[in-house]
Formats: C-alpha cells, sequence, structure tokens
C-alpha cells in the first residue's frame, strides 16, 4: 500500500500510521472525547453513527459501480441467446421423434427425424423489437444501475418468454398459459430484488431506529479493539461475510464525539476508503481526498464552488419556460468526483453546504461566499500573513510585467511596464526553540513527545549547521503581496440545471489544481429545457441577465477579487456577448466598463493608466464548443471581447453534432422571420435566413476581409499580418487576435455529439489550466501544434496506437 502523508495540525500522519492502531504517534492524535473512550470497550453511539455514515458511502461504491466502456456485447449475447435455444429445442425434438405433430417430418431409416421449427410472423416482430429496445436501452441509460434492470425486465425475460412459448407450442403443442405466469413471477421477483438491495436495505441498515435499538451493533457484529479507536466487524453484508475488518477515525470531534475538523478515516475492507480532510459533524464535507482501499487504488476529491442564480430554477430542475425575474440567490455547494481509476457511476455528486440565500440578503454575497471556500478562511488573513515559499513571475500580458499574488507598490496594479528590475529577498528568521501545536487541547490529552517533535520538525523547517530552526520566505521589493485570489467564473451551456453545472464544473476544478488558484464561481442563467431551446437563447439577452452578471462581478470586486477568469460552454456563450454587447449608441456595456481596458499589441503602455485603476482585469475569456453565429462574432462580437482582454480562446470541434441540430434549428426558426437576440444578428442574415455557421464548428474560419476597414482593437495574430491565398481573387485574411484550438482529432472522453469533453478529458483540462494559471498564448504552450492562421491543435495520438 502506497503511504499517504495527511498533516493534520502540524501533525504529520501516515498510511502505517493509520494501519497500526498502536503507533504511539496516533495515539497522541486523540481527542479528549476519544481518550475518554479509551477507558472503556463499549461502544458509543457516535462511532456508531460514524461506521454507518461510512457504511453508506461504501455500499453505494459497491451498489452503483464504475463506469464502463459502452459495447455491443449485450447483441452478441442476444443472438447466442437465440442459437441456443434454437439449439436445444431442435436437438430435443430429433431425439423425441414422437413429440410434437405439426412442424415436424421425418425423413431417412432407423428413425432419425428432422425438425423444422418455425415462428409466426407475430413472433418474428416482437423478437426484432426486444432487440430494437435492447439498442436503445443501451444508449440512453448505458451508464445507469437501472440497465441491468431494463436488460431483464425488458429484453431478457420478454424474449425468453417468446421462445419458450415458440418451443411449447411447435414442439410441445401444450398451453401456454403457465408459461406467461411464469414470466410475470421472474419480472416481479427481477423488480423486488433490484429494490430490496438497492434501496430499502441501504436505508435500512442506515436508518436511526436500526441504530439506536442496536441491531447495527449486532448485525456487523462490531466491537471495538483495546485502543478504544479502531473497530472491528463483519464484512459489507453482515453476518453473511466470511471475513472481518477494521476501521477506525483519528482527528478533532466535536462535544457529541463525531468527526469535527480535520481528521482521516481508514477501512480496509476492498470497498473501504481511506478519506483525508474535513469533517462537519461526523460527516465528511469538501475539501477531502479519498482513496479506495481495495482494487485499481481509485481516488476521489471534493471540492467546495460558490455560485450565483440569476434565474428561477430550482437545485435540481430548471424550468420549462425560462424566467428571472425574482432577486438572484447565491450559496456554497461540494462537488466530489472520481479523478482516478475508476470512475463510479454515481459520481460526480453535488450537493449543497447550508442553504440557498438571496445575494445581498442579510450581508450575503457571492464575494463573501468566495473568501469561506478556502479551507483557512476560519483564520484572519488580515492578522497573519501567509510566508511566501514561491513565486511565478511573467510576461504573457501586453500590459507588462506580473507577479502571482502580487501589486506594484508605484501603481496598485498587478500589471507594470515600468519596472526594469525585480529583487527578491530571501528572509530567514531562526528560532532556539521551535514551537508545536496539539491536536487536542483538554488537560486530559497527553503531551506530545520528544519524538513527535522530531518529526514535525523535519517536516516543517529546515535547518542550519548549527541546528538553529530556520523559517524561509521570500519578499519582493517594491512589490505587496495581495491575499486573495483570483476568480474563474464558469457559464454553463443549455439545459444545464444547476446540480448538473455544478457537478461538470466541479470534475473539472477537482481534476486540476485550478482551486488552489483562483475562486470558482458558477453563473446559473435560465437554461430551460429541451423544446424550450429558443426561449433560452431569448432570455439570455434579457435587461435582468446582464444587470445580475453585472451584480455577481460588483460582489466579487468589493471584497477585493479584481482578476477574473471567464470560462462559458455551448449557449452559454451567448449570455457572455449579450453582457458585453455595445449600448445601442456605440457605448461599451456597463460590464465591459467594469473593466480595465486591454492594451492593444501596438500600444506602448496603458498599465499605469489613471483610467485602468479601481477595475476589474479580465484576465483571460475561454469559450468551448460555442453555440454563437460566426459571422455575427467575426463582426463586432471579438472585439466587445478584445476590448477587456487580449487572452480570448475558442475551443471547437468541427464534428461537433449538438452545433449541427443547432445550426439547424435556428435556421428554420430564422427563416419564418423570429427574432433573435442583436448580440447574435449581422449584416448577412438580413439576405441569408438560412442555416448559419456555428462558432464552435467553422473553428478555421475566424479572419476579416484584408481589403476592409478594421476597427483598431482587431490586432494581428501574434502581431503579424498572417494571410494566405487559396486562388488569385481571394482578399486577404486578416486573422483575429485570439487562439483557435481544435479538438477533431481528440478520441478520448469525449461523448457521442463530441460537444463537452472539457469535465474529463486530461488533455484539454490541462490546456485550459494553463491558459488560467500562466495566462500563456497557444503559441507558447508545450502541447500545442501550430496548424494554420490562428488555429492549434493538441499533439495527441489516437487512442487505439500503441508501439
Amino acid at each position: 500500500m502506497q503511504s499517504i502523508e495527511d498533516s493534520i495540525d502540524g501533525v504529520e500522519l501516515t498510511a502505517s500510521d493509520v494501519a497500526n492502531p498502536s503507533s504511539p504517534e496516533l495515539q497522541q492524535q486523540q481527542s479528549p472525547k476519544q481518550n475518554k473512550q479509551q477507558s472503556s470497550n463499549e461502544l458509543s453511539s457516535s462511532q456508531i453513527e460514524l461506521f454507518l455514515t461510512m457504511h453508506n458511502r461504501k455500499l453505494t461504491r459497491e451498489l452503483n459501480g464504475p463506469q464502463k466502456k459502452k459495447t455491443k456485447y449485450h447483441l452478441v449475447i442476444l443472438l447466442c441467446f437465440l442459437i441456443l435455444v434454437y439449439g436445444l429445442s431442435s436437438t430435443y425434438a430429433t431425439t423425441n421423434p414422437n413429440n410434437g405433430e405439426e412442424g415436424n417430418t421425418s425423413t431417412g431409416t432407423g428413425g432419425n427425424q428432422q425438425i423444422s421449427i418455425t415462428l409466426t410472423i407475430s413472433q418474428i416482430v416482437l423478437i426484432g423489437l426486444w432487440i430494437f429496445v435492447a439498442i436503445v436501452i443501451t444508449a440512453i441509460f448505458g451508464s445507469s444501475k437501472f440497465i441491468h434492470l431494463l436488460y431483464w425486465m425488458l429484453v431478457y425475460w420478454p424474449l425468453l418468454l417468446v421462445l419458450a412459448s415458440a418451443l411449447v407450442n411447435d414442439v410441445l403443442g401444450s398451453d401456454t398459459v403457465w408459461i406467461v405466469y411464469m414470466f410475470i413471477a421472474a419480472e416481479v421477483l427481477t423488480l423486488v430484488v433490484f429494490v430490496c438491495v438497492n434501496y430499502i436495505y441501504p436505508r435500512f441498515v442506515t436508518s436511526s431506529w436500526f441504530q439506536k435499538n442496536g441491531f447495527a451493533r449486532k448485525w456487523w457484529r462490531i466491537r471495538l479493539l483495546h485502543d478504544g479507536v479502531t473497530m472491528e466487524y463483519d464484512g459489507l453484508w453482515g453476518r453473511f461475510s466470511r471475513k472481518r475488518y477494521e476501521c477506525r477515525y483519528i482527528g478533532e470531534v466535536n462535544e457529541d464525539g463525531l468527526p469535527h475538523g480535520k481528521g482521516v478515516w481508514s477501512d480496509d475492507s476492498y470497498n473501504g476508503e481511506i478519506l483525508t480532510g474535513t469533517w462537519n459533524n461526523g460527516h465528511p464535507v469538501a475539501p477531502f481526498s479519498s482513496r479506495q482501499y481495495g482494487g485499481k487504488g481509485n481516488t476521489f476529491a471534493a471540492v467546495k464552488l460558490a455560485f450565483f442564480m440569476a434565474n428561477d430554477d430550482t437545485f435540481e430542475a430548471n424550468k420549462f419556460m425560462p424566467t428571472n425575474d425574482e432577486r438572484p440567490r447565491c450559496g456554497v455547494a461540494s462537488v466530489e468526483c472520481s479523478i482516478a481509476g475508476d470512475f463510479m457511476s454515481n459520481l460526480p455528486m453535488a450537493s449543497l453546504i447550508g442553504d440557498i440565500q438571496v445575494e445581498g440578503e442579510d450581508g450575503v454575497t457571492i464575494g463573501k461566499l468566495c473568501k469561506h471556500l478556502d479551507d483557512t478562511s476560519d483564520t484572519s488573513l488580515e492578522e497573519e500573513e501567509a510566508p511566501v515559499s514561491s513565486l511565478q513571475i511573467s510576461t504573457n500580458d501586453p500590459r507588462g510585467v506580473q507577479i502571482d499574488d502580487h501589486v506594484y507598490e508605484l501603481t496598485g496594479l498587478s500589471f507594470t511596464k515600468r519596472i526594469k528590475q525585480i529583487v527578491i529577498d530571501v528572509i530567514r528568521t531562526k528560532d532556539d526553540e521551535p514551537t508545536y501545536t496539539d491536536v487536542a487541547t483538554d488537560e486530559e490529552s497527553p503531551p506530545i513527545t520528544e519524538e513527535q517533535k522530531q518529526q514535525i520538525q523535519m517536516v516543517s523547517t529546515t535547518s542550519d549547521e548549527s541546528g538553529s530552526v530556520q523559517n524561509i520566505r521570500l519578499q519582493v521589493r517594491d512589490w505587496t503581496n495581495v491575499r486573495t485570489k483570483d476568480a474563474l467564473v464558469f457559464i454553463p451551456g443549455f439545459n444545464s440545471w444547476l446540480q448538473h453545472s455544478l457537478e461538470t464544473f466541479g470534475q473539472m476544478v477537482a481534476m486540476t489544481k485550478l482551486s488552489q488558484k483562483v475562486y470558482p464561481v458558477l453563473f446559473d442563467w435560465p437554461g430551460a429545457q429541451v423544446l424550450t431551446y429558443r426561449y433560452a437563447s431569448l432570455i439570455s439577452a434579457s435587461e435582468n441577465n446582464r444587470k445580475y452578471f453585472l451584480q455577481m462581478l460588483q460582489s466579487l470586486k468589493a471584497e477585493g477579487i479584481t482578476n477574473i477568469h471567464i470560462v462559458t460552454h455551448s449557449m452559454g456563450v451567448q449570455t457572455l456577448m449579450n453582457v458585453f454587447e455595445d449600448n445601442s449608441d456605440g457605448s461599451p456595456s456597463a460590464v465591459s466598463q467594469c473593466f480595465g481596458q486591454a492594451p492593444s499589441l501596438q500600444q506602448d503602455d496603458v498599465s499605469s493608466s489613471v483610467a485602468n485603476l479601481d477595475k476589474l482585469v479580465c484576465r483571460s475569456i475561454t469559450m468551448l464548443n460555442p453555440d454563437y453565429p460566426l459571422k455575427a462574432f467575426n463582426e463586432h462580437g471579438f472585439q466587445t471581447l478584445r476590448r477587456v482582454t487580449s487572452l480570448v480562446t475558442v475551443v471547437g470541434d468541427s464534428t461537433d453534432q449538438a452545433l449541427w441540430w443547432s445550426s439547424f434549428i435556428n435556421g428554420c426558426v430564422n427563416t419564418f422571420g423570429w427574432s433573435q437576440p442583436s448580440a447574435l444578428d449581422y449584416e448577412a442574415r438580413t439576405d441569408n435566413k438560412g442555416m448559419q455557421d456555428p462558432l464552435g464548428r467553422k473553428i478555421d474560419s475566424l479572419y476579416v476581409d484584408g481589403s476592409e476597414d478594421l476597427d483598431e482593437t482587431i490586432e494581428f495574430q501574434n502581431g503579424e499580418n498572417a494571410t494566405s491565398s487559396r486562388g488569385d481573387n481571394e482578399a486577404l485574411k486578416v486573422w483575429l487576435d485570439c487562439d483557435v484550438i481544435d479538438t477533431t482529432g481528440l478520441d478520448t472522453n469525449v461523448n457521442d455529439l463530441r460537444h463537452s469533453a472539457y469535465s474529463v478529458n486530461s488533455i484539454l483540462l490541462r490546456d485550459i489550466e494553463d491558459i488560467v494559471v500562466t495566462g500563456k498564448r497557444a503559441s507558447d504552450r508545450s502541447t500545442l501544434l501550430h496548424k494554420s492562421g490562428n488555429v492549434y491543435e493538441y499533439c495527441h495520438a489516437p487512442s487505439f496506437v500503441s508501439f
């Protein structure tokens, strides 16, 4: 088993300590409540409650299982099933020539019989129907835990009924009523077993009634070992299990003895886990990380996200007709995700932390909620400045030099072109006797031993040659360390309700290290449902949608969060383009005016301009599979984005099926003269009302005609006029100053519609992380290859290639 280092309040834990209950290091970390429990080998109610909580997590993993690759093996099984039944029936009829009269013809000598089994037209239709149902079930419910139930109830049992009826009628010539009764009994029994195993049993064994009456202790024969912490119990199914296992919790607890604060749970059963992180009254809450004890080392992580609800929808579903008439709401959610090994079918799973509250009411704002996303939010950052141990200095942005988490003292901005040198002081502070913090502060808790002090000293500090302890930190002259992070605002696509949006966004954050660098914020706009696609497009341009987006930015700014990254997906781009759309008089929108002006490549230095003081900084805008008209983007949409940021990235796929249907639907609706938001309009649409090219599919066409007058905000790619010509009469192409990423070649972790690979495709996720963290353009990122113009593609081999 690999070593897992988990630091709890300055005390280092390893997997060997977790596996060894008698380890003196762990004995010292027990809370006062746990120390009292050591005096008795009797289980407390809090220990039983904790056991049931973690047992329920284990049972959920067991019942749901991992996601599996979609294959057509079930069709092969059906074919083999047909051959087997016909073969057995033919063999039976050949060896019993007197059974049945119709359909049997005797030829040859010596009693050898040849039999012909016939099916009626209705029977053939039924068999074909059930095979079709099997294909549909696999396509819709392939990753659901209901798939096996549906196969048995809708495919296997009905097909067996048809074949058994044909066999009895044609071969045995007997009545088939009893077969129908057996079929009904099999269907009912299958349903009852499924419901009992997946719903009744888990809820029953984890219920408070089951716990209070002592059945939990008797069912798993739970016994407290001599150390007063480790519990020994029977396997997953209680007394029916053959093997006994051990589990325990080490860490902070509340007054009732339940885990609360920092702690580690370990369970050495196959589906058990080693969970390290934060607990709240007996339940693990984000942030935490977990690894399954057995199997492939399946790893899970939980992250915290802030969300801003600019709609009237609920947590579980969108309204059929989208509206945003009510006041905006905000809250915090926990999202648990699979990040390595097998990916569980029930993950990602989002749950609310606290209640959803009206934004601005009782002092609750999205900015304040962002500050509580950090695990250290309960300590005052103003009182104790965290030491700087690493620095990232870059010049990727045309605004000038930037140092992460620092602002230039002379201007108060994060960018500067004035500076000519950067001086970093390495500050060492020596302490003759380091201080140590006990996990438990009660008088009954044992003191930390000298051996533990040495271990803590080795982990947290370094020593010079004289043996004095040294604390090393970095300090940049003329720069001030700011104690806040950037905000990453994610705008989901169409038909994505809050829970689903949190799960996809949470998966993205969990599989990267973005939460260490940014505050993840979800802007949940009215996404509508499948049949109200067009209404979602209209409401994205509503006045309330613009006002609520502006309110979210102002709330972030009020808490000192000035650097903003924006990531959108699909129709979420329409919300982005609508809030940045210029006013009717040509002036920038209210949202645009919140941000400082992004410099052009020809300008000398605008980073220190007075106009940019007290403004938000838009560090990057990334559009994933954007559902937005290409010509509208080229004509005016790009200019509104380039005005506020110099890093605009478009990620698209030329085979995106969802965007093809979007183009078809919009083309049909526009043909009948239905209106659409002005941000989506373009000059050529008045003459051509057919299908309009979506930006996410036409990723090689982000250029303007070089023969026309260009707006000053349109820049050449990398400062050069990159042109190409397909014919003598074709005008020069002036490529927009944005990066275009072609994902058509990706074939891993991409669904059949090829519309949403951003949540699990590691190649795309690492690239998005690189954009947000480093701010590098596509030409400077090592994972990309230049294709043509402003288009890049990933250096990636197909999944079937191997050497």
